[in-house]
């Protein structure tokens, strides 16, 4: 059969079919190997751990740069050259002072606490076993299984934390993957400066490329992609971090006036789960939640009725006005988004997810509206 004979509606449903078939295969392929394609991903993350570690700052830094560069040296005279490296040097700096901040003030505290829960453990437990004898009405085998899984529970965690094997020493013996990561990092910070500082020529030599490499149809579309692409990374871990380092210096703050226990670390887990959209504040929330609840229950309802204000103010005033319509997405699409990423790539996945799918959702919602003009489906109300 010769395909260039056939109708023109049929040429059409031929490929519609064929697109069709093509992705249902893909499709299906993609969810019986999520465990293979995941395996992939970490591993190529890892080996380019710097360079998104360096596009990280970038996104981070770059609207500090812009706003020096434009606002703060508008009046300054001097070479352009010039001005851009003192505006670099000036993100760089307010850098490494929310670093220092971070690692100096913060970490010290951290440490107590945590220094401090460890060893009030024990009468944690202790705690918990006697609200459970005094249950009324419970069954002698069932509370004697919340006992035992209670007392096993404890010990492993408590070994965990402090056993030879456990997660503390653990994590401090692997010297040479913490030296990997903090090379890692310093790299990243030196490639994110250098990007800085030569953003427009980084920029052309991509434009070269992708033009020397296409024609003219796919450049443009391929330059499309990338320019949505960086702007909703851009603004959306930007916008996210700030918002994230608002709520967590508000929760610090406020956990200091209440006498929250643990009031440094509570602060840290509920400002950096909060990098996570919809899902971050309950994740972040549980956890305090059951630590406050052991240790006192008056302040776990103290603290539940604090983040439910706290994340609503973030969700209806802070959070609007910081992210604006940086990610675009109705809530149903997000947390499709965090569920998909977060089956594939975990934590990591639960977040780079909205920002991926607001850039897919945002080019076939482009597409279908350019296709519904096009055949001028007014009925629609478009």
């Amino acid at each position: 059969m010769d395909f260039k004979n056939l109708r023109d509606e049929t040429k059409e449903m031929i490929k519609a079919l064929a697109i069709s078939g093509s992705l249902i295969v893909l499709f299906y392929v993609l969810v019986n190997n999520l465990k293979t394609i995941a395996s992939v991903l970490m591993s190529s993350l890892s080996a380019m751990a710097p360079f998104l570690i360096g596009l990280i700052f970038v996104f981070l830094l770059e609207p500090v740069r812009r706003m020096a560069e434009e606002k703060w040296l508008v009046n300054l005279k001097a070479e352009p050259r010039a001005k851009r490296k003192l505006a670099v040097t000036i993100a760089m700096v307010v850098c490494l002072l929310c670093l220092f901040a971070f690692f100096m003030i913060l970490i010290p505290q951290l440490m107590s606490s945590l220094r401090i829960f460890i060893g009030s453990f024990d009468s944690y437990v202790a705690t918990l076993r006697n609200m459970i004898d005094s249950l009324d009405g419970i069954d002698q085998n069932v509370e004697a299984a919340l006992i035992e899984a209670l007392n096993t529970t404890g010990s492993k965690l408590l070994e965990w934390l402090t056993g030879a094997e456990g997660g503390l020493v653990q994590i401090l013996s692997y010297s040479v993957s913490v030296l990997k990561g903090v090379m890692n990092f310093f790299i990243g910070l030196i490639i994110a400066l250098y990007i800085l500082l030569d953003e427009e020529r980084f920029k052309l030599q991509i434009k070269k490329l992708i033009y020397g490499l296409m024609d003219r149809k796919r450049a443009d579309s391929t330059m499309h992609l990338l320019r949505l692409t960086m702007r909703t990374f851009n603004s959306f871990i930007f916008g996210k971090a700030i918002d994230s380092l608002l709520i967590g210096f508000i929760c610090w703050i406020c956990c200091m006036v209440m006498r929250m226990p643990y009031g440094p670390l509570i602060s840290v887990v509920v400002g950096v789960t909060n990098m996570i959209p919809v899902f971050g504040p309950f994740i972040g929330a549980v956890p305090c939640i059951l630590i406050l609840l052991i240790i006192n229950p008056i302040k776990a309802l103290e603290f539940s009725v604090f983040i439910l204000i706290l994340q609503q103010i973030d969700g209806n005033i802070i959070g609007p006005r910081i992210l604006g319509d940086a990610v675009g997405l109705p809530t149903l699409w997000v947390m499709f988004a965090i569920i998909v990423g977060g089956a594939m790539l975990g934590i990591v996945g639960m977040f780079v997810g909205v920002p991926i799918f607001s850039v897919v959702y945002t080019l076939v919602r482009d597409y279908c509206y350019g296709q519904l003009k096009e055949k001028d489906v007014s009925f629609l109300n478009l």
